[in-house]
């Protein structure tokens, strides 16, 4: 009943958390994948930034379909993810320790506290960190069970738990690990002989199986993603980790951090105090010496959560490591959602641990025993400060995260596609203060619009200068001039543009590589197609003529000394005057 309590207040509180966001960053490059064929396996058995997470993109891919744009509906699988996350650890958690008041202390942790909440908000990280967390959870229930029972049923429950992390996260290549060390600790807490080689006999075959996943998943891995190029370095892994140690775990044991600072397009960061680091610390201190004290043997759970946060931890770092890198990165409470129930299942274990006679841990037996009979309402106002605490972090971070360009920038975009339904757009990239440039083609208007109903044509030409300005709303625009096509040779008709060999349609002098548009004024002999290139360096651009006079704006990408222009039809003739070359700015 109280971990119902403590679950339905959990989700109340992130509801709330989603309530004030809405998409942001590589939400919406996940978004512009989804404009592709959903069973296209190619478009997401694909590299992205680095990371293989078919089933995030998929599951992006078909939310993007049902609803183009909902952030409710996304928002609502955030929170399904995390009641079954929620469910999961509060499981793996009653499998370890058994049904006791106790274990409510560490599920109370992984419930509220803030290390697993920006990953939540973020869709695009939701997606990746909560399967991660319930395949993490399922794994270790079950692979306990196994080792206990040898039960079928939990050997193929402990492999899909895994395969389900990997599919949406690759950092879930920790979970095998995890699921021994969670046997082996939970033995030796108990005071098992040889806790490490009966886990090693006893799970044998589940061992085996995962270290088959394993060695599948990372042959996968190579082939497809492509790690972040960059001079790594150990020097700002080692700092990323101890900023990530009192900057961030520290105040994390309070149920901190209570302040948040964000500079858009940026997530929100922890602000580090130095009163709030060294209480914490503090704290930490007070955990392990009142764990010595009742179990020595407990530590060991402690340990190995310490190692799972430098193992886990170090390679992320590494691997984000250049020397555009900023010693931020860690504050944005990004990769520690899974430390966090890590640290959860670790107390777990420590309920489990083997507790040492008061009578043996001090020499005066009345005052230990006076020390055990408040041992549980402390550990009752602990938690809910702890809770109470949490929540107020949460709290804090969700006005920070309120302030989001995006939610703004895509409701104009979705209201100016109603109004300009049917009409040729010359297509261009989202703003980068929404979405990344890197993330071309996925950054493209004709992507990110791709699902939405009614929506303009967007094309690499247009009959209209329209635009789409930084706040998302569609403008007339007009083109600047920083080169212009020359009047041409020709008396009456300027260039002669025909099937025969390629026109080059001059500048008055070289243009630099860029995006730019051109307006190409024609009178063309009749109806057809013809293509257009910079004369130096670009893609080739088919556009679509009509017969007569007309004006024609093409997006033509590159850098030269002019156009490179020729005819496609058979028997067409296209006469172009000068026109202005440059950006496209509101009119």
């Amino acid at each position: 009943m109280l971990a119902a309590v403590l679950i339905a207040a959990q989700l109340i509180l992130r509801a709330y958390v989603l309530a004030r966001g809405n998409f942001y960053w590589d939400d919406v490059a996940f978004i512009g994948r989804a404009s592709g064929p959903l069973p296209d396996a190619r478009l997401w058995w694909a590299d992205y930034d680095g990371h293989l997470m078919p089933g995030a993109l998929l599951t992006a891919g078909l939310l993007t379909a049902l609803a183009p744009l909902s952030w409710p509906v996304a928002a609502a699988s955030l929170l399904v993810l995390q009641a079954v996350a929620s469910l999961a650890m509060l499981r793996a958690l009653v499998v370890l320790a058994g049904r006791r008041l106790l274990v409510l202390v560490p599920f109370a942790f992984y419930l509220f506290s803030p290390l697993t909440v920006p990953a939540f908000a973020w869709w695009a990280a939701g997606l990746n960190a909560l399967p991660m967390q319930i395949g993490l959870a399922v794994a270790v229930a079950e692979t306990v069970r196994f080792v206990r029972t040898r039960s079928r049923l939990a050997f193929g429950l402990s492999l899909a738990g895994y395969v389900g992390g990997l599919l949406f996260f690759e950092k879930a290549l920790v979970v095998p690990f995890v699921a021994f060390a969670a046997v082996a600790v939970g033995r030796a807490v108990r005071a098992r002989e040889r806790p490490v080689r009966s886990t090693l006999r006893r799970g044998a075959p589940l061992w085996g199986a995962y270290a088959a996943i394993t060695a599948l998943w990372l042959v996968l891995y190579a082939a497809t993603a492509h790690p972040r190029p960059g001079d790594h370095t150990v020097w700002f892994t080692g700092h990323a980790l101890s900023r990530s140690l009192h900057s961030v775990l520290a105040p994390a044991a309070l149920g901190g951090p209570w302040t948040w600072y964000r500079v858009n397009p940026g997530p929100p960061i922890v602000v580090p105090s130095l009163v709030v680091t060294v209480i914490g610390a503090l704290a930490v201190c007070g955990v392990l010496v009142v764990t010595a004290w009742r179990s020595p043997r407990a530590l060991w759970a402690w340990g190995a959560a310490a190692a799972y946060f430098v193992v886990s931890l170090a390679p992320v770092y590494w691997l984000r490591s250049s020397a555009l890198s900023s010693l931020l990165l860690p504050l944005s409470l990004r990769y520690f959602p899974d430390f966090a129930a890590v640290l959860a299942l670790a107390g777990g274990l420590v309920a489990t641990a083997r507790v040492v006679p008061p009578a043996q841990r001090v020499r005066r037996v009345r005052p230990a025993l006076a020390a055990e009979r408040f041992a549980a309402p402390l550990a009752v106002a602990v938690t809910v400060g702890f809770v109470v605490s949490g929540s107020v972090s949460t709290v804090r971070f969700a006005h920070i995260w309120h302030a989001n360009p995006t939610a703004t920038y895509l409701a104009n975009l979705r209201a100016g596609a109603r109004v300009y339904a049917g009409t040729t757009v010359l297509d261009d990239e989202v703003d980068g203060r929404i979405m990344s440039k890197l993330a071309y083609p996925d950054n493209r208007l004709s992507a990110v619009l791709d699902r939405v109903r009614p929506r303009p044509d967007f094309e690499e030409y247009a009959p209209e200068p329209i635009l789409v300005d930084p706040s998302g709303r569609f403008l007339p625009g007009r083109v600047t001039r920083v080169r212009s096509v020359q009047p041409g040779p020709i008396a009456g008709c300027g260039f002669r543009v025909d099937e025969y060999r390629p026109t080059v349609l001059s500048y008055e002098g070289r243009l630099n590589f860029w995006d730019w548009v051109v307006q190409l004024n024609y009178l063309a002999s009749g109806a057809g197609r013809i293509s257009i290139t910079q004369d130096g360096i670009g893609q080739t651009v088919t556009v679509p003529v009509q017969r007569g006079p007309h004006t024609l704006y093409v997006r033509v990408a590159g850098a030269g000394y002019g156009l490179r222009a020729q005819a496609i039809t058979p028997g067409l003739i296209v006469c172009v005057s000068g026109g202005p070359v440059g950006l496209l700015v509101p009119r």
